[in-house]
């Protein structure tokens, strides 16, 4: 029997793509640095295994076919927003974009682009990208994990990189103010 399964191509060229704009990492790498408290690697391991999940669901629902319909259209969509977003992110950033957690001599607060709305947009990006690869894949169970697992991961490291980013630049609680930490502040408000 042959299994047509668009959505799993669709999410293996997302992934080639996430990984064609993402600085370079090991799975097995340490801390690079002492701020970063494994952070790098809780959120790797955690895209990894959530990813793993959901493919591991589809599996065991032993689907053969799953209608390309719009639910697929619109996850694929958030899902290159997503990467749109975060490689957006790191561009801005350019070569103060770290994936350990530091500050490096001459950075600044950047406050432009998606910075002017979020704090941290490429883990915006990232999350997005994460849960609606699941959607993708109509992995449910899946993608309530990565949303959740996700969440805590950036809401850990973001704890930490605050707590630097403020240490260095005493008008980050100012600018950090003035923004939503991973989704814009309107969007948040009641």
């Amino acid at each position: 029997m042959a299994v047509w399964l668009p959505q799993v191509w669709m999410l293996a060229g997302v992934s080639v793509l996430a990984n064609v704009f993402q600085p370079s990492y090991s799975l097995v790498e340490a801390s690079r640095t002492v701020d970063d408290r494994h952070t790098a690697a809780q959120i790797v391991w955690t895209v990894y295994l959530t990813q793993i999940a959901a493919l591991t669901e589809l599996v065991l629902r032993d689907r053969v076919r799953m209608p390309l319909g719009a639910l697929s259209w619109v996850a694929f969509g958030v899902m290159l927003a997503g990467l749109g977003l975060r490689t957006w992110a790191v561009a801005l950033l350019g070569r103060f974009f770290t994936w350990n957690i530091e500050i490096q001599p001459g950075q600044a607060i950047v406050e432009h682009g998606p910075y002017r709305l979020i704090r941290h947009p490429s883990y915006t990006g990232a999350l997005l990208m994460f849960v609606a690869s699941c959607v993708l894949l109509r992995s449910w169970i899946s993608a309530v994990l990565a949303a959740v697992a996700l969440a805590v991961a950036f809401r850990r490291r973001i704890r930490y990189e605050e707590r630097l980013l403020s240490a260095a630049f005493p008008q980050y609680a100012d600018c950090a103010s003035q923004t939503g930490m991973l989704f814009p502040r309107f969007l948040s408000r009641a």
